[in-house]
């Protein structure tokens, strides 16, 4: 999923041998996620319009998101609504809101603006008058059931996780890189690692996912580790300090920049204020989008700016590989479901 087209584009559907089965159209920009819902199918076909599709193939809903402008996640909160990261276009700052959409009314209201949370930081950062001002860059949304929900911020690189979102939303901890924060009235609400590993450089993809044998407060992260340091709007940090981390945007065919990206995944313990990385591998570089899933003893992995997607065991070996031809841009993310029992296969 992933072409950020300016026309009719599609959504393709590929199985497990890699062979073509299907496209669903799109009418621009790009599909991001897909969510199901009472034998429906959501997602977003254009900049500001998601729909939803029955088993048959047929769009039975079509929602017009007014002046906002989705971007990277959406997801369902506990009442049936979606979430999703959006842009406010009558402002003059991008990828910071959380807007909410009534999938009865298709009524869509604000529900968060992160200046309200991040003011002070958004004043140490700056851009061109020419360029949006892309202060956080918010690329993961991840709906927790106790009304809190995890955030990842490609341009700080910090997974970021807020309380009561509908109703009185706070921060509640960071994950990031000390050095970048310590400088504000944020540092304080920094995890501390167990160890000493590399922070993440623009992570994408982070997925909350808990585990029965975890004590109350224990959950996984897991997430693609870009491993890109870049900030466009903090030109004052530098980002070679950090071991091992890639500052140069690699594309496919550039010989010079040797790098890897990485599954990481994190046991987050809120009890202790900690968190611990307690599994990395490789996977093939790319410095923005991508992603990573995992299936049942699988971990699929999205390399989207080479469109190589590789599907790996629990302990991180390589099964499989597949190259996409990148007629196009890149690849945002890719998604296994089983889909038998709710569409034709074609």
């Amino acid at each position: 999923m992933g072409n950020d087209s300016d026309e009719q584009d599609f959504m393709y559907y590929y199985d497990e041998d890699g062979v073509i089965r299907g496209e669903i159209p799109i009418l621009g920009y790009r599909s991001h996620r897909l969510l199901f819902q009472d034998d429906l199918m959501y997602f977003s076909v254009a900049e500001s319009k998601m729909v939803a599709m029955n088993g048959l193939g047929q769009i039975v809903k079509i929602y017009d998101l007014g002046q906002y402008e989705l971007h990277h996640d959406y997801v369902f909160d506990n009442d049936g609504n979606i979430l999703i990261l959006a842009s406010d276009t009558e402002s003059d700052t991008v990828e910071d809101r959380i807007v909410l959409l009534d999938v009865e009314t298709g009524e869509v209201s604000e529900v968060l603006d992160l200046e309200d949370l991040f003011g002070s930081y958004k004043d140490m950062t700056s851009h061109d008058e020419d360029e949006d001002w892309d202060w956080m860059h918010i690329n993961t949304l991840q709906w927790l059931e106790d009304g809190s929900v995890i955030l990842s911020s490609r341009e700080t690189s910090t997974i970021i996780k807020i309380n009561d979102l509908e109703t009185n939303p706070s921060i509640d901890y960071l994950i990031g890189e000390e050095s970048f924060w310590s400088d504000t009235e944020y540092a304080d609400y920094l995890l501390m690692p167990t160890s000493e590993f590399s922070n993440t450089g623009g992570q994408h993809s982070v997925t909350y996912m808990r585990d029965d044998s975890l004590e109350d407060g224990q959950y996984y992260l897991y997430l693609f580790n870009n491993n890109y340091g870049v900030s466009t709007t903090r030109s004052d940090y530098d980002w070679t300090q950090i071991e091992g981390i890639e500052t140069k945007l690699a594309t496919e065919g550039d010989t010079e920049i040797d790098s890897v990206s990485y599954f990481y995944q994190y046991l987050v313990d809120e009890n202790e204020g900690t968190y611990s990385l307690v599994q990395s591998f490789e996977i093939p570089y790319s410095g923005i989008v991508s992603s990573v899933q995992r299936v049942d003893d699988y971990i699929i992995t999205d390399s989207g700016m080479q469109g190589v997607l590789g599907i790996y065991d629990a302990q991180g070996n390589l099964l499989k590989q597949y190259k996409s031809m990148l007629n196009k841009k890149y690849i945002y993310r890719i998604y296994y479901y089983d889909f038998d029992g709710f569409y034709f296969n074609i």
